[in-house]
């Protein structure tokens, strides 16, 4: 009886013995995933079809964030493998084709064995947009244009038009574009001439800089010989001198701050003094009534000085 016991637990000693060294692991006719260690499936593992779908569906978001929302992808052959205890990887190959264009794709998902969710994805296309391919100069030039527009109606307070007469694009590295050019302004008082400069990254797009400069002056608006200077006006110098000061007063504890009288002086060279006369209440339920001068920078709006008058 004794014998007998023994015999069948080295029986199911080898038998889990051998089902241990049986290394299992996804393969859907792709290329191999080489050699090495491939740990074995087990019962709590998601459904294959849920990683896959899931891992496809992460490419897709990477591939249309880069190429564009309607880009579309050909899933071709991909290798599929248990690559740790708790992870899955698929690697793939396919095409993916947008505005006509074709692309390369390689793809690859670290995925979460037990839920199937995306834990790392990476994307790899050819002919996307880098140095030599004309659509990332496009989009820099668009977007470019874009920030000049968005800056110009900022600082010139009256009716005009923007017609963008030339542009340059440079690539001083594979991911970033210079572009630069000139525009004519048009007003009905009469037309000026500006020349702007923009320096992007792209894939994806993102504006590290943009400005512009005049070539020719706008021409005053009272019909006189001098010339328009872009900038804020007197209006906004005003109110971003009363905002800078609301702030620093409460820091020092003051509190129903009011500004019953504002008056601004253009000092010339691109500066403006506005003098602010105040009204408030102190911590101790006081009242103070205190009066303060701003220089700013007519051109970008800087607050360049505060300094209490009486």
């Amino acid at each position: 009886m004794l014998r007998r016991i023994t015999l069948i637990a080295a029986a199911s000693l080898a038998t889990l013995i051998l089902s241990g060294c049986n290394d299992e692991y996804y393969n859907d006719g792709g290329y191999s995933g080489g050699s090495g260690y491939y740990p074995p499936a087990h019962d709590y593992d998601a459904p294959r079809r849920d990683l896959i779908e899931n891992c496809k569906g992460k490419i897709r978001e990477k591939v249309r964030k880069r190429l564009g929302y309607k880009a579309k992808i050909e899933w071709g052959k991909y290798d599929m493998y248990n690559s740790s205890r708790y992870e899955t990887t698929i690697n793939g190959k396919g095409k993916a084709r947008n505005n006509g264009r074709k692309h390369k794709l390689i793809y690859s998902c670290k995925m979460n064995r037990k839920d199937a969710w995306v834990r790392s994805a990476r994307i790899e296309l050819d002919n996307d947009g880098y140095a030599g391919d004309g659509n990332w100069n496009q989009k820099a030039v668009r977007a470019c244009k874009d920030r000049i527009r968005y800056q110009a109606k900022r600082n010139i307070h009256r009716q005009f038009s923007l017609d963008f007469t030339r542009q340059h694009v440079n690539t001083p590295a594979k991911r970033r574009r210079h572009v630069t050019g000139e525009a004519i302004v048009r007003t009905k008082q009469g037309n000026g001439r500006i020349s702007y400069d923009c320096k992007l990254h792209v894939n994806p797009l993102r504006m590290d800089s943009a400005g512009y400069r005049w070539l020719k002056p706008l021409p005053n608006t009272n019909g006189g010989s001098g010339s328009y200077q872009p900038g804020i006006g007197n209006r906004d110098a005003k109110h971003r001198c009363q905002k800078n000061l609301k702030n620093r007063l409460k820091l020092f504890g003051y509190r129903k701050i009011q500004f019953p009288n504002t008056s601004v002086r253009d000092l010339g060279n691109n500066r403006k003094q506005v003098d602010i006369n105040v009204r408030a209440r102190t911590e101790d339920g006081g009242s103070v009534r205190e009066h303060y001068r701003c220089r700013i920078n007519s051109r970008n709006g800087r607050v360049l000085d505060m300094s209490k008058i009486r």
